[in-house]
């Protein structure tokens, strides 16, 4: 089973503020095993992302003999500096099971200001 998923980085306080030219990885978080990366991309021009796996990606060991092929990952965004460093991860706040179609993720200002994520916010 082939999934999509769009990411889009935006400013926290202003939705409408997007974030482009941002390195951003997805991951499957796994509850008993390592976390699977499921692709990593830099956002474009809208601060979205399109990023496409399967699922043999993210369907583990732990997922055992009582995996259904309904269910879905969970989600979460590492977001990078310019140096390669996790900034900004959503890790600690995954809902499991749930996948939806655009997955808006917030960012701080004080996030973007201290790593220069955006240059031009004001």
């Amino acid at each position: 089973m082939k999934l999509m998923m769009r990411v889009q980085l935006v400013l926290d306080e202003n939705r409408k503020q997007v974030l482009p030219n941002v390195k951003v990885s997805l991951y499957d978080r796994d509850w008993k095993s390592a976390d699977d990366l499921l692709g990593t991309e830099v956002t474009d021009a809208k601060g979205e992302i399109y990023f496409q796996f399967d699922e043999k990606k993210y369907k583990d060991d732990e997922d055992g003999p009582d995996w259904r092929i309904e269910s879905l990952p969970d989600l979460y965004v590492n977001v990078y500096d310019a140096q390669d460093k996790v900034v900004y991860s959503t890790r600690d706040v995954v809902e499991r099971d749930k996948f939806p179609q655009l997955l808006v993720v917030p960012i701080p200002r004080a996030v973007v200001e201290q790593h220069k994520l955006l240059s031009n916010i004001g």
